[in-house]
């Protein structure tokens, strides 16, 4: 395949719908912005400069991001424009949707998007999409999904896959490796004792069957974690990495 045909090809995946294979859309831009960082100050009185308080309580928090993607659409006819114009609007304009890039198969964004289209002439229209997104890209596999080779990124890319785990008096621990986005995952007991629970920092959660979520325990930042476990039973850690 000759490269100008493959660049025609490529794209983005909105839900189930691909720009290029769905709508005839040709992809000629990309924007991604960065996410603001929420920064927390203090004004001296008096003195120079400010108190930096940003990072007191925790890692850095950011805003919303926006990413732009512009098309041109080879209409040469306006009732074709109109046509594409409304399918794509009823499709995802205004809604929250994730958006997967082809040139970034590993990750997908979450967030809101917009359309907005214009008929430049009578060969060709222009359409613009925008997404405010949350901050981090999400891995597309989370730690019960194996991950998958052709859209695994070798450069940058980590294999979180977890599964089921029996814990036993001797294997009595999960390690969750480091990652760029901390989030709060979430235990599915199939299988424990009366006295099953997981430590962390110091403080000790009791696991009930079915599903067990914890805000106090977070994983996935700069450091690994390694949660205990007291008792017996089978578990799932269910959580996803992302990156800024």
């Amino acid at each position: 395949m000759e490269m100008k045909e493959y660049m025609s090809q490529t794209g983005i995946s909105i839900g189930d719908q691909h720009t290029f294979r769905d709508w005839g859309l040709l992809l000629i831009s990309i924007s991604i912005s960065s996410p603001e960082a929420k920064t927390k100050v203090i004004d001296v009185l008096g003195g120079d400069g400010h108190i930096d308080m940003t990072e007191a309580f925790g890692p850095v928090r950011y805003k919303n991001r926006t990413l732009v993607f512009s098309f041109i659409l080879l209409d040469r006819r306006p009732e074709i424009w109109h046509g594409i114009s409304s399918r794509m609007k009823n499709y995802c304009h205004g809604k929250k949707m994730k958006v997967t890039l082809d040139s970034d198969p590993g990750y997908y964004w979450e967030g809101r998007l917009s359309v907005e289209s214009v008929k430049e002439d009578q060969v060709y229209s222009s359409i613009e999409i925008t997404l405010d997104a949350f901050p981090y890209k999400y891995e597309r596999a989370d730690s019960q999904e194996p991950w998958k080779w052709d859209s695994f990124s070798f450069v940058s890319g980590v294999i979180r896959y977890i599964g089921e785990v029996e814990i036993t008096a001797e294997e009595n621990k999960i390690n969750i490796p480091k990652g760029n986005m901390r989030s709060v995952p979430k235990f599915f007991v199939s299988q424990n004792s009366p006295d099953f629970s997981v430590d962390y920092q110091g403080h000790r959660f009791r696991l009930k069957a079915g599903w067990n979520r914890f805000p106090q325990i977070s994983v996935g930042g700069e450091e690994d974690v390694v949660l205990y476990f007291s008792g017996t039973g089978k578990v799932k850690v269910e959580y996803r990495g992302g990156s800024l």
